[in-house]
């Protein structure tokens, strides 16, 4: 009873350790399914294509929590998430682990929003010649990558060349599959 049940999972559904290991160019999402911005725009500009990009919810499809800076060729010279433009609200005197002054006044918020937006976008962008996955890269590769570099999306190339974004609600979602989905198949396979 037992190997019929195994022999009519499809491959698909075999269990993930029969299944080659996926790499980042599974679960990446392709660049054409990301917004793109100008670098010559502003902080304000990239919050409005943020905030419209995610709160796309209810229409279904992708969700980004963050946007790709390209120049006036379309060629991808970094990205800006909401990580970027919350680094840039942070006070440059409470950068540092230390300091003496209360800096959590009324008011600060507001002020720190109105001094940002109207900065060019490439003052906030993560430039993508500083860490980029290949398509081949292994998903443990892209977890050390987001943790040591502390992003959550990071760029995917292919010959140099920019092909996609891996977000780690991809990454998470195939720790998912291999921790959850795994024992749901152990156990209808001993049932």
């Amino acid at each position: 009873m037992q190997k019929t049940i195994v022999n009519s999972l499809s491959r698909r559904d075999a269990p993930v350790s029969e299944q080659p290991e996926k790499r980042v160019a599974d679960v990446m999402i392709p660049v054409r399914n990301y917004k793109t911005i100008s670098h010559n725009c502003t902080v304000e500009d990239a919050v409005r294509l943020l905030h419209k990009s995610f709160y796309q919810r209810g229409k279904g499809g992708y969700t980004h929590r963050s946007v790709i800076v390209c120049d006036d060729y379309g060629n991808p010279l970094g990205m800006v998430s909401f990580r970027s433009v919350l680094q840039a609200l942070e006070p440059f005197f409470a950068r540092t682990q230390s300091f003496s002054v209360p800096i959590f006044w009324e008011g600060l918020f507001s002020e720190r929003c109105r001094a940002e937006n109207k900065k060019n976008i490439k003052e906030i962008m993560h430039p993508f010649n500083f860490i980029a996955l290949d398509v081949n890269d292994t998903l443990i590769k892209a977890v050390h990558a987001m943790i040591k570099h502390k992003l959550g999306t990071l760029p995917v190339t292919k010959n140099n060349h920019l092909v996609g974004m891996v977000r780690d609600n991809e990454i998470f979602e195939e720790v998912h599959n291999v921790m959850v989905d795994q024992e749901y198949l152990e156990d209808a396979i001993t049932v």
